[in-house]
């Protein structure tokens, strides 16, 4: 690009390349010089055609003086600067460590012979920014900073992986060394020393492997105080054998593992509750008040109906489970097969109700027999009393398998149908 901008240009060189620098300070000059503007030079600790001075002044007003760049052999600094209307041109050079640092600033054409720098930065306001090496190439922004992730990537897997080979040697070292304390602590996850003392369970390790050892080859297993070659590699060999039973997998076993029946999976008080009802059974993660008296109306109805407990140990029986899962069955069997009249409301006789203890108790006394899911002290009174004058009367059994007899029940049902006349 030829056109004028304002230009900024790092660059680093190695001092053995002075000359080729000098070229890019003529360049820089001759394209920038303006008529009756002219550059200021000043060298500090100069080196002038072989003479050292303190100092080297030079003021630059045509190309005659430009040439006199030429007869700088050496510097510790040096500086050229022009000011106009319009820019304020400068370039600041200074060595360091055996590398020329050169710092441009000014109004002019662009440099095309990069490969002057090692290194540069370059920047104008009519291009994006690029950088250059020693090549001369010109990298973009994106390509230079690949670049430097490729190299920085680079290092960090040659150290990581210098790192891990050193840490494998380290600990192929340290295993060679004390090769019972490696494994003993692999083996148990114990340590093998407290203290800088062995412990007891470390010792008596080593004396059973030893023992070990010596009935199944019959080799001596220490030389020197040290676990002899073929020691330490039965040492090793335990170790990789458990590791190998951790890596060896249980075999599965072929038949196919019973999945639950659809009922079991989806049965719960609460989703009886909304199948029946519509409702939530809990709010807030707290039961709601009518699903708690659903559970005691339906656990005493149940009572009334079987003779039998509903729950044992907070959780529902088996059989009155099964009850609940009937409900949602027998409430759409009435919808669709019970015709349903508006002025026949009769309710069945008691003497056709189910007949139970409880049923009877309170047809006969006209009191409760459940009370907050518990049998009333009075209905537990009047079974131990009806049971007794059953069995003074007739010399049979109440119960068989835990349920009423057919018997005991036509006792029950006729001092109800008594009651009744």
């Amino acid at each position: 690009m030829s056109e004028e901008s304002l230009r900024e240009i790092i660059g680093l060189v190695e001092t053995s390349k002075w000359n080729q620098v000098k070229k890019f300070i003529k360049f820089v000059v001759q394209k920038t010089l303006k008529k009756n503007t002219e550059y200021r030079l000043t060298a500090l600790d100069v080196s002038i055609t072989g003479k050292k001075q303190p100092k080297y002044n030079l003021i630059i007003k045509n190309r005659e003086n430009i040439k006199n760049i030429d007869k700088i052999d050496d510097f510790n600094h040096l500086s050229l600067y022009q000011s106009t209307h319009t820019s304020n041109n400068l370039i600041d050079i200074s060595q360091n460590n055996g590398t020329i640092v050169i710092l441009a600033k000014y109004m002019g054409p662009s440099l095309n012979d990069h490969q002057i720098f090692d290194f540069s930065v370059h920047m104008d306001v009519l291009e994006d920014p690029f950088f250059t090496n020693g090549t001369g190439k010109k990298l973009s922004c994106s390509e230079f900073l690949r670049t430097i992730n490729h190299k920085k990537q680079t290092e960090i897997i040659s150290q990581q992986k210098k790192k891990k080979n050193d840490l494998k040697q380290l600990k192929e070292e340290k295993i060679s060394q004390d090769v019972e304390v490696f494994v003993f602590e692999k083996l148990t996850n114990r340590n093998a020393f407290w203290n800088e003392t062995e412990t007891k369970a470390f010792k008596n390790w080593k004396a059973k492997s030893v023992n070990k050892y010596r009935i199944e080859t019959g080799k001596i297993t220490y030389y020197k105080g040290k676990p002899t070659n073929q020691f330490s590699l039965y040492l090793k060999s335990l170790l990789e054998n458990k590791i190998y039973k951790k890596k060896k997998t249980p075999i599965k076993p072929k038949f196919k593992k019973s999945i639950p029946k659809k009922d079991d999976q989806e049965f719960s008080e609460a989703i009886v509750f909304k199948t029946l009802t519509g409702k939530n059974a809990e709010w807030n993660g707290s039961e709601t008040k009518n699903f708690q008296e659903w559970k005691v109306k339906v656990a005493n109805k149940y009572r009334k109906e079987t003779g039998k407990i509903a729950y044992y140990k907070g959780k529902p029986t088996n059989n009155f489970a099964q009850y609940l899962r009937n409900l949602p069955k027998t409430k759409t069997n009435k919808n669709n097969n019970l015709v349903k009249k508006k002025t026949s409301k009769a309710k069945p006789k008691k003497e056709e109700r189910v007949i139970s203890e409880s049923f009877v108790f309170e047809a006969l006394t006209g009191k409760n027999a459940v009370w907050n899911g518990t049998e009333t002290k009075n209905f537990q009174e009047w079974k131990r009393k009806i049971a007794k004058k059953y069995q003074k009367e007739t010399g049979k059994n109440t119960y068989y398998g835990g349920n009423l007899t057919q018997n005991f029940k036509n006792f029950l049902k006729n001092l109800v149908n008594e009651k009744s006349k």
